[in-house]
């Protein structure tokens, strides 16, 4: 199905006649060209499977791993060392930062389609001013994990639940330097991720159930705009959406209206 929101509208088209009379309508009031179907766009590769679309950057990946001579390294199983704290005057600097800023800038635009390297290329990316050897080998076992993970992508399904439900976590003071927490959420409607967040928190937790209500605010908020954002061009969201959280201090502070001694500090 194809599904545009024009002038206020939602026009929809089911068929290749639909789709058809729709194109040539729009046609007469903007300049177009019927390039066919979505294959590949920007590096992202759409491929149409019987049961819904696969969102992947395999040919990108490819070619990071042939640009930065990793294309004969050992695959990983995951992008980054467990409880890895890095430190920013740990290890030599580097003489040549500009093939780890390169190679940090690469790996950002591949989160596009790969919401499970953000943390990671998250972390590395906080060292671009004066890298060390260590930072630089924390970004290449990142491109090694990419390596063994070619498929991966997003998974967009046909099905008959299309709610939207979200899932939020925070990792304490997972900062060596300055002691903050990162934040980290995403946000599903049926098997489709659409949304997903790693960022450092701006403030400095004094309790993992700090970090956990900081990071589920945010989320709260995110999830307020997709809200909205849907019952705009699709439908209106009438229902409780969950955000699932895995703190159970966080929960019950975030539930209970009146002010509490615990939160008064982070209140502003």
């Amino acid at each position: 199905m194809v599904l545009l929101y024009v002038d206020d509208k939602i026009i929809t088209g089911e068929n290749e006649s639909e789709i058809s009379r729709l194109s040539d309508d729009l046609s007469v009031h903007f300049e177009m060209k019927n390039l066919g179907e979505i294959g590949c766009f920007l590096g992202l590769e759409v491929d149409k499977l019987e049961n819904g679309y696969l969102i992947s950057q395999r040919g990108y990946a490819r070619s990071l791993l042939e640009r930065f001579n990793m294309g004969e390294s050992k695959p990983m199983t995951t992008p980054m060392e467990p409880n890895l704290k890095m430190k920013k005057d740990q290890g030599k600097e580097l003489k040549n930062v500009k093939l780890f800023r390169q190679m940090v800038g690469s790996l950002i635009y591949l989160i596009i389609t790969r919401p499970e390297i953000a943390y990671s290329v998250g972390i590395v990316s906080q060292f671009m001013q004066c890298p060390t050897n260590v930072h630089l080998d924390a970004a290449k076992r990142i491109l090694r994990y990419v390596k063994g993970s070619m498929d991966h992508g997003l998974w967009y399904k046909k099905c008959d639940d299309y709610l939207l439900n979200g899932f939020v976590d925070a990792d304490w003071i997972g900062d060596a330097n300055d002691r903050h927490s990162t934040s980290g959420y995403c946000f599903n409607i049926g098997s489709a991720v659409i949304s997903w967040y790693s960022k450092k928190q701006g403030v400095v937790a004094l309790s993992s159930m700090e970090a956990e209500y900081i990071a589920a605010t945010m989320a709260a908020q995110e999830c307020i705009w997709l809200r909205r954002l849907i019952s705009d061009i699709l439908q209106e969201v009438d229902y409780v959406v969950k955000l699932k959280c895995d703190n159970e201090s966080s929960i019950k502070l975030a539930s209970n209206p009146i002010f509490h001694a615990r939160k008064k500090h982070i209140e502003m």
